[in-house]
C-alpha cells in the first residue's frame, strides 16, 4: 500500500447535480452510435425510446399539465444508468491523460493518485485534472457540484501534516482525519 511507502493518497470524490436528468439526447444518441457502434435498427429504436415522452406531476388526485421532456433519462429504468454511463465514456480519456486513476460507477466518479508528500508537481496533477472535468462537463450539460465534491488526504500523519494548507481542497473533517 502507498501509506506503508510513506506516500500519500489524495482521493477526489466527485458531485453531479442532477445527473441523469440532463442528458442531451443529441449527445447521447451520437455516442452510442461513434463510441459503442449501435446503428440502423438498434439507433432508431434508441431514438424513438428518448423521443416524445411527456411528464407530469400528481399529487392528492390532482394533476399537472402535460410538459415534453427534451432532456435526461428515464429514472428507475433498467436502461437509465446504461445509458448516462455511455453518455459519461469521454471522461475516462481526459482523466487518462493526466495519469490519474479513477472509479465510475454510473453518476460516482472517484480520482485517486499516490505520491511523495514531496512531489507537489504530480498532485498538483489532481488539480489540472478536476478543472478539464467541470470544463468537459458545462459543454456536455452536467453540472458538477464543488460545494459537495470532497476531498480527502490519506496517508501517515507526517506525511499528511507536510502538506498542510496545500492547494484549493479542503479536507472533510467528517472523515475523522486530522491534518
Amino acid at each position: 500500500l502507498a501509506s506503508d511507502q510513506g506516500y500519500i493518497s489524495l482521493l477526489v470524490l466527485l458531485d453531479l447535480s442532477v445527473a441523469f436528468d440532463t442528458i442531451d439526447h443529441n449527445i447521447l444518441l451520437e455516442r452510442l452510435e461513434n463510441m459503442v457502434g449501435v446503428t440502423g435498427t438498434a439507433l432508431s429504436w434508441f431514438r424513438s425510446y428518448l423521443s416524445e415522452r411527456y411528464q407530469f406531476v400528481s399529487v392528492n388526485n390532482l394533476s399537472s399539465n402535460y410538459s415534453k421532456v427534451r432532456f435526461g433519462v428515464p429514472q428507475g429504468s433498467v436502461l437509465g444508468p446504461i445509458l448516462f454511463t455511455i453518455y459519461m465514456l469521454p471522461l475516462g480519456t481526459i482523466i487518462s491523460k493526466h495519469g490519474i486513476n479513477f472509479h465510475c460507477d454510473a453518476d460516482d466518479t472517484q480520482l485517486y493518485i499516490s505520491s511523495e508528500p514531496d512531489d507537489k508537481m504530480k498532485l498538483s496533477k489532481i488539480e489540472d485534472c478536476v478543472k478539464d472535468i467541470k470544463d468537459w462537463m458545462s459543454s456536455n450539460f452536467l453540472l458538477l457540484n464543488l460545494d459537495k465534491t470532497e476531498v480527502l488526504l490519506l496517508g501517515p500523519k507526517a506525511a499528511r501534516n507536510r502538506l498542510s494548507g496545500y492547494g484549493p481542497f479542503k479536507v472533510p473533517k467528517s472523515v475523522g482525519f486530522t491534518h
